[in-house]
This record gives C-alpha cells, structure tokens and sequence, in this order.
C-alpha cells in the first residue's frame, strides 16, 4: 500500500527504464572505481602520514557521491525528472519509523548470525573502516559523514529510488526485491559479507515499496552504518 498517497515503486511507469539504470550504474560504479584507485594508489606510493590517511578516508566520502553525480547529470537535468519522482516524499511518521526500527532489530539479528557463520568458517569479515578513514576523532568523523550520511543519501536514491522501480515493473515485486537487493550487495565488493548487504537491501526495498518514500530506508540505513563506525571505533578489540 502507498500510505503517503504521492506514489513510489508500485505507482506505474516511471520516465526512465532498465537502459537507463545500467548505463548510469555503470556510470557510477566506474566514478566510484576511479575514486578506489586515487586512493589505493595513495597507499601504494607509501603515503602513510596522518594526513594522508584523512585524504583517502576523504576520497571514499567522495567515491559515495559516484552514484549521485551520472543521476543528476542524466535524470534530474536531461529528462526533467525531480528527486519526489525519486522517492523524496512524505511519509507517514508512526508507519515508517516502527517499520524502520523492526528492520533494524532484524538486521542486527541477521548480522549477529552472519558474524557467527563467518567465525565458524574462519572467513574474513567487512575491511576495518578504520584503514580506509583513520582513528581518532577526527577519522571517526569523517567515517561518521561518509558512512552514516553520505551513503545512505546516495546509496538509497540510485538503488531505491532509481532502480529499483524499473525492476519492479519489468520482473514483479519478489524478482525486483531481490535483484535490487544483488546489485546493492555486489557493489560493496567484499562477498563473504554479501549475506547480510543483501537482506538489507531487501529491507530497504521493502520500506519503500509500503511506504512510498525514501526517507524510512535512509533512516534505517544512516543508523546501521552509524552504529557500525562507532563499535569499529570506540569497542575494544
């Protein structure tokens, strides 16, 4: 149900297809790619300085807009298209809200599983987001905006709001839920965490399609991330 009455993934046909996400998924993953590279090609010229670990924790903050940058060239500028057709919409706030904090406890609950079976098989977990921003306050912070805002903004509007109705169209919603839920999960690169990166993006997914807006799934995802750099950053190890 669209419980906001302003449309989402389910309203009908969007302005954009299937052609235009894979080009501007392509698009985004080479911005994306060539932001890794400045800053693994920091690390290998031996810049191990304070500073230049805060360029490169500041280069991945930017490396997040790569999924922004081709949509706002392509979409909102060439075809007119505005960021409520993209799901920057109103919500209903108890709906929302209670549908985020379940997801939340569920992810938290597929994680702790996860983090057992990856114990169990001695598989490496997520990369310490400490080596890509650096410690101290000053790397927590940047891990903060990068991680906690930055993603859940960029992230939610390309995989959410743009791709994800042209899925639904073309494949039904389980099929569409759950190839929206792959790409997410295959652009984060690290496959023995792809488990839990997908079940969030079929949370994500879900939110948006009962609640006709993006705001629910960023909320959901600005605290997962959130709370992800503070256990990296102020837990023991």
């Amino acid at each position: 149900m669209d419980t906001t009455g302003n449309g989402g993934p389910r309203s009908g046909s969007t302005a954009w297809g299937l052609k235009e996400v894979i080009w501007l998924g392509l698009a985004s993953e080479a911005l994306f790619l060539m932001v890794v590279a400045a800053a693994a090609a920091l690390a290998r010229l031996g810049w191990a300085s304070s500073g230049a670990i805060y360029l490169r924790g500041a280069l991945m903050v930017l490396g997040e807009l790569a999924f922004v940058v081709p949509l706002w060239g392509l979409a909102l500028r060439r075809r007119g298209i505005g960021w409520r057709e993209l799901g920057l919409r109103p919500f209903r706030p108890l709906i929302g809200c209670l549908g985020a904090a379940t997801l939340l406890y569920l992810t938290f609950s597929v994680n702790l599983v996860w983090a057992l079976v990856l114990r169990w098989l001695h598989w490496p977990g997520q990369p310490d987001v400490r080596l890509l921003f650096g410690g101290g306050p000053l790397g927590l912070a940047m891990a903060l905006v990068g991680a906690g805002v930055v993603a859940p903004l960029a992230e939610e509007l390309f995989f959410r709001g743009f791709a994800f109705p042209p899925l639904r169209q073309r494949l039904g919603l389980v099929a569409g839920i759950a190839a929206d839920a792959g790409l997410f999960a295959l652009a984060h690169f690290t496959p023995t965490v792809f488990p839990p990166i997908f079940a969030l993006g079929v949370f994500f997914c879900l939110l948006y399609e009962y609640t006709g807006s993006l705001w629910p799934g960023m909320m959901l995802h600005a605290a997962v991330n959130a709370l992800a750099v503070l256990a990296a950053y102020l837990l023991p190890r």
